[in-house]
């Protein structure tokens, strides 16, 4: 269906919508619960269902978004006082899921905004990523398990102690309820692994606004933004920038990211120092701060590969920059020019060399960055995201009546 949906018309009332997220932090998933939020707050009625970090005032400012306190009702599933104030993401993430289907049946549609939720009855599910599956995680990124992932015995007896509380229903969370992924790449990670087709693909909100900045004031630089991880393989976008560099191309890259105390970070902090004179370390950014680099860079680099969609990509695009990254995963998708993906790093160097020297050849890519920016803006979300509820609402009324209105 095209046109803005009739919520009330399903049941004579404003249907009671709940969006579940395990733990809130600031990330791409947050940003999905808030603009979910936003997209529904005028026809439904909305609760929030997490283990912690609501803070709405924050929220609102970090994600660009307008929801008032009478707007949505946010209930805080229990989890023990020993992990309150810890991570614990097996833990906390189990105690989420027991609480979402304690509490399903009081709902007309149930959302999860972070992949899949064992809710007990059909809900709908963004996936965002795969951390939530072992075997397609350790296919797409063999070489960076971390320790999170490690098997060991303790995390083994962990995450069986995590399950016991978890108490799952029993049911096929997949194939009972409607997938959305973020991306198409995504979707057909799905398809070929499970064998089931999502009901659609509703791209992320990329809410940020960035000042503009003509082309001509921007900076004769790239600029790479994430975290400073293995699979993010931040060493790979440096050693063909520098072939770039070799090739006469007086190019800079600013450099932005949290630096922990690991030992992959360490060693990239000393990749940076070795090559200081052109590499500037911005470290960890955000807001206005955020905003004025992406803004000012003329040009973008991602190196990882099988990124289910690419928010800093987005996020980059978004700002007028002329991003080049890989071309498995997501990212493929909103950069959609051949010029501008890569298979190796030779591939790489040999394209950014031929867009940096061909000055029409840029100003088409821009041009056509631009559009491709439009859709991942929060409108096109939030007219995704109310499709997909009427959809839902259109297959699942009948069931919906008969959970909230039991026969007694």
């Amino acid at each position: 269906m095209s046109h803005d949906p009739d919520f009330q018309s399903f049941f004579g009332h404003r249907p009671r919508v709940v969006i579940g997220h395990a733990g809130l932090g600031r990330g791409g998933s947050e940003a999905r619960v808030m603009w979910l939020i936003e997209a529904l707050k005028r026809d439904c009625e909305i609760t929030i269902i997490t283990t912690g970090g609501w803070d709405l005032a924050d929220l609102n400012a970090y994600y660009g978004t307008h929801i008032s306190d009478d707007e949505v009702t946010v209930r805080i599933a229990p989890v023990p006082r020993l992990i309150r104030n810890r991570s614990a993401a097996a833990i906390r993430g189990a105690c989420f899921q027991r609480f979402a289907h304690q509490v399903a049946g009081e709902y007309d549609v149930r959302i999860s905004s972070y992949n899949p939720t064992d809710w007990g009855l059909p809900a709908i599910h963004f996936i965002a990523d795969f951390s939530w599956n072992a075997k397609i995680r350790e296919r797409l990124h063999p070489q960076s398990p971390g320790l999170i992932y490690k098997d060991t015995i303790l995390r083994r007896i962990y995450l069986d102690m995590a399950e016991m509380c978890a108490r799952p229903s029993g049911r096929d969370v997949l194939h009972d309820g409607v997938l959305i992924a973020n991306s198409g790449w995504t979707s057909k990670v799905i398809r070929e692994s499970f064998n089931i087709d999502c009901a659609g693909v509703v791209y992320p909100p990329v809410w940020s606004v960035f000042p503009e900045v003509a082309w001509e004031q921007k900076e004769f630089a790239f600029v790479m933004i994430g975290r400073i991880a293995p699979e993010k393989k931040v060493e790979q976008s440096i050693a063909i920038l520098n072939a770039v560099r070799s090739r006469g191309h007086a190019i800079k890259l600013r450099l932005c990211g949290r630096f922990g105390d690991d030992l992959y970070a360490k060693r990239i902090a000393q990749i940076c120092e070795e090559h200081s004179q052109w590499i500037v370390l911005e470290g960890q950014v955000s807001g206005v701060r955020k905003a004025q680099i992406l803004s000012s860079c003329r040009f973008g680099i991602q190196a990882t590969s099988a990124e289910s969609f690419g928010i800093s990509i987005a996020e980059m695009v978004k700002a007028g920059a002329v991003v080049f990254a890989h071309d498995d995963g997501g990212q493929a998708e909103i950069l959609n020019h051949p010029s501008l993906l890569f298979k190796s790093e030779d591939d790489a160097v040999n394209k950014i060399c031929d867009v940096l020297s061909l000055e029409q050849k840029c100003t088409a890519l821009r041009a056509n960055l631009a559009n491709q920016a439009q859709l991942f803006s929060a409108s096109a979300f939030i007219q995704g995201a109310r499709q997909c509820v009427a959809s839902f609402l259109e297959v699942h009324q009948s069931e919906s009546r008969a959970v909230a209105n039991p026969v007694s």
